[in-house]
Order: structure tokens, then C-alpha cells, then sequence
């Protein structure tokens, strides 16, 4: 199903989002190259937390992971970031997650660990097929981590 968007008229008569105060670009206003950069830049700067933590396609079958930070009951745990995690080829699920001390595992065997007794966050579930990733699933739906006490 296809997102509906507002009239062209309504569109032209957007000053700014009410959620992100993201700013539009005014009808006529130059140099427009200028003014798109300022846009970007501000859009940039509203979904930079959507970028913690994300898993990502390095090519082949390797992939990267972001930087960012996540709670585990009262400890802010820190994730540096990484790259070149190598995975198995042709399988069907691959669940990527950080453990309780903000390890990255990823495990191509079972799945996830019972949230209640085994802390962690989930990442992201990866399908390899013919020697590359054929997709990756976003994991990340909450940022809180039961500690299993």
C-alpha cells in the first residue's frame, strides 16, 4: 500500500515538522544548494540516534555494527562499533546481539536467549545465501535490557 501524502498545495505550505522542528525549504529560496545542505543537515541531526547499534552490509558476507550505547538495568553498557564480522554462508537465520558485558555475538545456530534469564540486545536476524547477505532484519525495537534479576 502506498503512503498518501498531503496536497501539493498543502506540501508548498509546510514551514516546519511539529515532532523533529525540522525545518522545509522556503518556495524560491537561493542558492538553493545552500538552503537543501542546511536541510540535510538538520534531518541528519534528528536521526542520528536511529544509527546506534545498527547492523549493516560491509559486502560479501561480513558486516558492520555500529556504535552506541544501551541500559542494562541501571548500567549504561558502551558498544564501540565494528566491522568485518565475518558470517556462515546459506543460512536461513543469524541472530546478532550484544551479551550483558556489550559483546557481539552472533549466533547461527538456535536464536535469541530467553530475554528473562539471559540479558542481552537484539540486533538484527540475518539471512546469507550464495555468499552474501540476502537480508538483514532490524532487531533493535527496545533499547531496554532486563538484567534477569
Amino acid at each position: 500500500m502506498a503512503e498518501v501524502y498531503p496536497s501539493d498545495n498543502e506540501l508548498l505550505n509546510i514551514v516546519s515538522d511539529s515532532e523533529t522542528g525540522i525545518e522545509y525549504i522556503t518556495t524560491g529560496k537561493a542558492p538553493y544548494y545552500l538552503e537543501f545542505r542546511k536541510l540535510l543537515y538538520r534531518l541528519l541531526l534528528a536521526a542520528r540516534r536511529a544509527n546506534d547499534l545498527r547492523v549493516f552490509d560491509e559486502d560479501g558476507l561480513d558486516i558492520g555494527v555500529k556504535s552506541g550505547k544501551f541500559w542494562l538495568g541501571t548500567t549504561l553498557v558502551n558498544y564501540a562499533g565494528s566491522n568485518g564480522n565475518a558470517l556462515a554462508d546459506d543460512k536461513s537465520n543469524i541472530y546478532i546481539y550484544l551479551d550483558s558485558s556489550g559483546n557481539l555475538i552472533t549466533n547461527e545456530y538456535s536464536g535469541f536467549p530467553n530475554m528473562g534469564t539471559t540479558p542481552h540486545l537484539r540486533l538484527a536476524i540475518i539471512t546469507t545465501s550464495g555468499g552474501d547477505i540476502a537480508s538483514i532484519t532490524d532487531a533493535r525495537c527496545n533499547f531496554y535490557v532486563h538484567n534477569g534479576a
